[in-house]
């Protein structure tokens, strides 16, 4: 049996049973109105001929920085969340050479079965943190894998090769969560920021290490450390308010205790760079909206502490980005010192004291941390090479679809 086949027939299934849950779950009325795309993400939208999607004509929302979202009249207040990075990401970990492969239909049962295995994954992640947040958050629910209508011209877009036509209607199989939408109005959002920074200074970067990762430093706190590395960075602005808000300092209090003791339990870090991913309402609660970060193994606290032994030890900069990874652990901590509790995460006592300055030779600081980055122009040279030399072959068969 072709699993991920299978996989994507129940996960149609599961679309609606989810979205149903979602919309009788609500405690509050849906949202009479959503808000309308900016118009230059008006080209992400399904045109007639390319719906429907699981047996519903769906609206486009807008465009998150992994997902694509949706909703359908079907299930008011609800948000359908198609992943196309994973698609994109399963297509890169197939290596180079899987571009021109795919569009000759010759990976489907890998690229299917890789992006099914994934997406059962993170269902399962979602739902343990559903379960140990506890209720009143608006942590999405995993539907598997679904045969999604993606137009390429918006493929192209998303930064995919230049083989796609955009033109064309490529039915791929990708990962899709439902998720409740909720109007987040009236309140603060806490985001340690996406933006990159202008001039970094090592000693700027030194002393927040030094304050809010090793902890070497008395406390108080220094906004312009953070907003260095992390123009948009939500967090003094945060800090400001809970000072004079006690019922907003405590729940932030809560939800350092409840993020310390996920990431102990999990190893995962939270993802908090984005705008309102964590939202305080306007009674100060807070709500998990969109903070489910990477897989442990691709990412967890285990792996930052080793990647900073790495750079004490041989002076190279590590595989991955980590720089934005330790922005958020130092804008927790300087949010933990605000409400009075303890760290989300400390530097190991055996590496301290630390060489910050080291540390500052080897970030990349131009970096924005995520996987789909756009490629150095020398790496993107090679695909198109690759892909001149296998021309696709006649039809439109993608890889990753039936």
């Amino acid at each position: 049996m072709d699993t991920a086949r299978w996989g994507s027939a129940v996960g149609v299934d599961r679309v609606h049973v989810e979205a149903a849950r979602v919309v009788a779950g609500r405690t509050s009325p849906a949202p009479a109105e959503l808000p309308a795309p900016v118009a230059a993400d008006r080209l992400f939208e399904l045109r007639e001929g390319e719906q429907p999607f699981a047996g519903m004509h769906l609206t486009f929302r807008g465009r998150g920085n992994e997902q694509l979202v949706y909703t359908a009249d079907e299930y008011p207040g609800v948000a359908f969340k198609v992943r196309w990075a994973d698609v994109k990401f399963a297509l890169e970990d197939l290596g180079v050479d899987a571009l021109p492969h795919w569009v000759n239909g010759t990976i489907a049962e890998a690229g299917r079965a890789q992006l099914a295995a994934s997406s059962i994954s993170t269902t399962g992640r979602l739902e343990r943190m559903r379960s140990m947040f506890g209720d009143g958050h608006s942590v999405p629910r995993g539907c598997g894998v679904v045969e999604f209508p993606f137009p390429g011209r918006v493929l192209r877009e998303l930064g995919f090769s230049e083989v796609i036509d955009p033109e064309a209607r490529y039915a791929m199989t990708a990962p899709v969560a439902v998720q409740e939408w909720r109007t987040l109005e009236g309140g603060l959002d806490l985001a340690t920021g996406v933006q990159r920074p202008g001039q970094v200074s090592v000693a700027g970067v030194t002393r927040m290490g030094q304050k809010w990762v090793e902890r070497s430093l008395p406390p108080g706190f220094e906004p312009e450390l953070l907003t260095a590395v992390a123009p948009d960075s939500t967090v003094p602005a945060f800090i400001d308010a809970v000072r004079s808000r006690p019922e907003l300092a405590a729940s932030a209090r809560e939800f350092l205790d409840s993020a310390r003791e996920y990431t102990r339990s999990t190893g995962e870090l939270l993802a908090l760079r984005g705008r309102k991913n964590l939202y305080f309402d306007a009674e100060g609660t807070f709500h998990l909206i969109d903070t489910l970060g990477v897989h442990a193994r691709l990412n967890s606290i285990t792996k930052v502490e080793d990647k900073l032994r790495q750079i004490r030890d041989t002076g190279q900069r590590p595989p991955t980005t980590l720089g934005s990874v330790v922005t958020t652990i130092a804008s927790l901590n300087a949010l933990a010192d605000e409400v009075g509790t303890e760290p989300y995460w400390e530097l190991p006592e055996q590496l301290k004291p630390y060489p910050w300055d080291t540390y500052f030779g080897c970030i990349d600081w131009q970096s924005d941390g995520r996987r789909h980055e756009p490629q150095p122009v020398e790496k993107q040279q090679v695909v198109d090479e690759t892909l001149r030399a296998r021309p696709g072959a006649p039809g439109r068969s993608d890889g990753l679809t039936k």
